[in-house]
């Protein structure tokens, strides 16, 4: 049971971000909290002020000093955050009266709260399941438009309604084979047997269809690690400041300036770039240049993605190609840069290894074919989706990627079993847990260590 898990002190925690501010929340949560506030407050509370702010003076119960003034508010379980008796106190913000505030609330009788914890009991108390839980963090950190749709549509149960949809489907098939197990001397009857392989294979099919969003998903939630190569001054540089907006990185006429690699993050299309500039690629004898060539290989073996540059208004030649045979098995695309001037290239040579339609002219100069090279990234990575508009719901946490390819692992071996006249028994097995990996996402099949490492993730206060 979920609430085995539930504490039934009372916390206290600060729900907004430290630092200077206009207000800082306050949250305490638990049986004490009215009690607390009562104790520490200038106003008289009573029941008739619930879900109405209260103006007063936050001030010590030993020597009534006043503190701060501020406004809080009181929530009734079960209708609440928690599902418990929830205070809030909106205080003056900064970096040091809070935290008085804070103290004073714990001195009164409250714990201060660990990570998540205030969303825990909110799951534990069946305010919401546990991929609901998940997606609160999700929003807060969230760096992208995409990224913040995706997780209010966990939010507001749309993953959980998915997971469920295939529950019920397995469950139907589970009764059948239960129904079966109670006449054992009676064979399945062979049109029920063919009704249950084409529902198995159907619910197969479509688990198999959702657990292939993640790689969409993943890309949506945390972005992808990108690499700008090329041998040098093509202008990786001057291609990282046009995508930056701003001049990030040093450009200069002389190859070799770059000798280390900068890393940053922008926002292509509504998708997170984690973008590396990386050293030209070129032999050289030169010792410092030499270990910068040897660190943008590395960054090249990490990316998941590579913005290959060339420079336009020269021939390729042997340094090109030794980058290019370094991005083999690679998701590349191919810039043409110093569209501006007047091109020499022989895109011709770039087509054993890029694709025609993945090879954009841009200027870095002067922008010149920015929106094309914008577009040409985001199909590169994630196809013709418009990530930011659409309301198709992926998978973004590897947790509930894992446990729907178990599910699919145990009713594909149901269906082998089908298929292979094994026991009945064998058949249950593989349903129950299927049945047991998906309740492991929504939280019904659950432990201590579980929560502890998904809550660990959060912020404190939330």
């Amino acid at each position: 049971m979920k609430n085995d898990y539930l504490s039934d002190d009372t916390i206290v925690a600060i729900s907004t971000a430290e630092g200077e501010g206009g207000i800082a929340v306050l949250r305490i949560s638990g049986q004490k909290s009215i009690q607390i506030l009562k104790k520490i407050f200038s106003t008289d509370i009573d029941s008739s002020k619930e879900r109405k702010l209260i103006y007063g003076k936050i001030v010590s119960p030993d020597n009534k000093i006043p503190l701060d003034t501020v406004l809080a508010t009181i929530m009734k379980a079960p209708q609440s955050y928690t599902g418990e008796d929830v205070v809030e106190i909106y205080s003056h913000g900064g970096h040091i009266l809070p935290k008085r505030i804070l103290q004073l609330i714990s001195d009164s009788g409250a714990r201060i709260a660990g990570p998540g914890e205030f969303t825990k009991r909110a799951f534990l108390n069946g305010k919401m399941d546990l991929a609901q839980a998940e997606s609160v963090i999700n929003i807060i950190s969230a760096q992208s438009e995409a990224g913040l749709i995706q997780a209010e549509l966990q939010l507001s149960g749309a993953l959980s309604d998915k997971i469920n949809a295939f529950k019920d489907n397995i469950l139907d098939i589970y009764a059948e084979i239960e129904a079966q197990i109670d006449f054992p001397e009676e064979d399945i009857d062979p049109i029920v047997k063919k009704n249950l392989h084409n529902k198995s294979q159907l619910i197969l099919n479509n688990l198999n269809l959702f657990i292939d969003t993640y790689n969409t998903g993943k890309v949506i939630k945390n972005g992808v690690y990108t690499a700008i190569v090329g041998k040098p001054n093509v202008g990786k540089s001057s291609l990282l400041n046009l995508l930056l907006k701003e001049d990030r990185a040093i450009v200069s006429p002389i190859p070799g300036t770059t000798r280390d690699y900068i890393e940053e993050r922008v926002n292509i299309n509504g998708l997170i770039l984690r973008l590396i500039d990386t050293a030209g690629i070129r032999s050289t004898s030169e010792n410092i240049e030499k270990l910068g060539v040897d660190l943008a290989l590395s960054k090249i073996r990490q990316s998941n993605f590579v913005i290959m540059v060339f420079d336009g208004s020269h021939e390729i030649d042997e340094n090109d190609i030794k980058v290019l045979k370094q991005l083999k098995n690679k998701n590349i695309i191919a810039v043409i840069n110093k569209k501006d001037l007047n091109l020499k290239i022989n895109i011709k040579e770039i087509y054993n290894y890029v694709v025609e339609e993945k090879i954009v002219y841009i200027s870095a100069k002067n922008g010149d074919g920015y929106s094309d090279l914008c577009e040409l990234i985001t199909d590169s990575i994630i196809g013709k989706n418009i990530i930011n508009e659409s309301p198709e719901l992926y998978l973004t946490e590897v947790r509930h990627k894992n446990s729907l390819t178990n599910a699919y692992n145990h009713l594909n071996r149901f269906l082998s079993a089908i298929t292979l006249e094994e026991s009945l028994e064998i058949m249950s097995m593989e349903l129950r847990s299927a049945l047991d990996f998906l309740g492991e996402i929504t939280g019904e099949v659950t432990n201590e260590d579980l929560l502890g490492k998904i809550f660990s993730k959060f912020c404190i206060g939330k």
